[in-house]
């Protein structure tokens, strides 16, 4: 599978979309894509994948070439972005600095005319959700790097949107900072029920607050679906190898029974993997294997493979082997510090092995 089929019930739909600034180089090409209501979607993908040209476009800061995006129905494709009812989070937070966080917050409602008793309950009532309304009367510049990223998507709630779309709205913050707002973010979407379409390029992020993933890469989706789908379940190298941790041999196929392929390396060595879309006996292919599937011994084990330790690093709670096979491949091992079966040292000589079940047979 490559994109989603649009569905009819689809809370927004994108359509057939196509993207191009020059005419001649699509920067997305072919999306298809529904997004059902109340979803956290997250785009991830590579510098240039065509993932946030797509989260403009759904905005109305940019306008396909070609296709339509809908939302509950309605054509919104070749609207302006403030007749989306869409709210929008940035990474640079965008704050006004000679403005109080109230100020900031019900700006936009200010713009629109509405009554002032009616900003105020709404900025109220949404700071009160962000835990900021103890510092409605202080300015961005007196506020931390979180605090202002709260100000940002309280003003993006502020309107009672449906839709929220974020670009990359934590990347400027420290790791612990950024999994703290991550649960939180995750938290308030439940809680209104918000259609959440969101842009990063942290797997880690990505994998912990998506209801589905999609993986962009060249301008199209190589990949749509949950966390443990993308994870454990990759439908092409690219994603194999994007998403996470992955162990990559390229061999021929030399034999498919049902669900199970062999390949033989270049160096003679068969290794097994799951029969895929992209086996055909005789051509090449890719095993991928996620390190923590491979198992390390210091004796022969059936399936084994010899190898020589090239690297080990401590990890905290795991240990991180990096070993060569005869044929120069090499592989990463992970394993739990406390339970680790051997602690290799460099240039010592292990086995390594896995179940035929965790290694995908991918394009080469």
């Amino acid at each position: 599978m490559l994109d989603a089929a649009p569905s009819d019930h689809g809370h927004v739909v994108l359509s057939a979309i196509t993207k191009t600034y020059d005419g001649r180089h699509l920067v997305v090409r072919d999306l298809n894509l529904s997004i059902r209501r109340g979803e956290f979607l997250t785009l991830l993908g590579p510098s240039g994948s065509g993932k946030t040209t797509t989260l403009m476009m759904l905005a109305g800061f940019e306008y396909p070439t070609t296709g339509e995006i809908r939302i509950d129905g309605a054509p919104v494709h070749m609207m302006p972005p403030e007749k989306r009812n869409i709210g929008m989070v940035f990474q640079n937070y965008a704050l006004f600095p000679h403005m109080t966080v109230a100020e900031n917050v019900g700006y936009g409602l200010k713009v629109r005319r509405l009554p002032r008793a009616e900003i105020d309950r709404r900025v109220r009532a949404v700071l009160e959700t962000v835990h900021l309304a103890q510092l409605a009367d202080r300015r961005p510049g007196m506020l931390s790097g979180g605090q202002q990223q709260r100000v940002a998507l309280a003003r993006a709630l502020v309107f009672e949107p449906s839709i929220v779309l974020m670009d990359e709205p934590l990347g400027a913050l420290d790791k612990k900072l950024r999994e703290h707002l991550q649960f939180e973010i995750r938290q308030i979407a439940q809680r209104f029920n918000l259609t959440v379409v969101y842009v990063t390029h942290d797997q880690y992020e990505a994998l912990t607050m998506s209801d589905r993933i999609a993986i962009f890469n060249d301008g199209k989706v190589q990949q749509l679906g949950s966390a443990e789908d993308i994870y454990a379940r990759p439908e092409n190298r690219f994603v194999a190898e994007f998403v996470g941790d992955n162990n990559c041999l390229k061999g021929r196929v030399t034999e498919t029974r049902g669900e199970r392929t062999t390949l033989r390396l270049a160096d003679g060595t068969q290794v097994a993997a799951r029969t895929t879309g992209h086996v055909v006996t005789g051509g090449l292919s890719t095993a991928a294997i996620r390190p923590e599937a491979l198992r390390m011994s210091g004796q022969p084990f059936e399936g084994s493979l010899a190898a020589k330790v090239s690297d080990s690093i401590f990890c905290g709670d795991q240990i991180r082997t990096v070993v060569e096979l005869a044929g120069k491949e090499s592989l990463v091992v992970k394993s739990a510090a406390h339970s680790a079966a051997i602690h290799p040292v460099k240039g010592q000589t292990v086995h390594v092995g896995w179940a035929w079940e965790d290694a995908w047979a991918l394009d080469a």
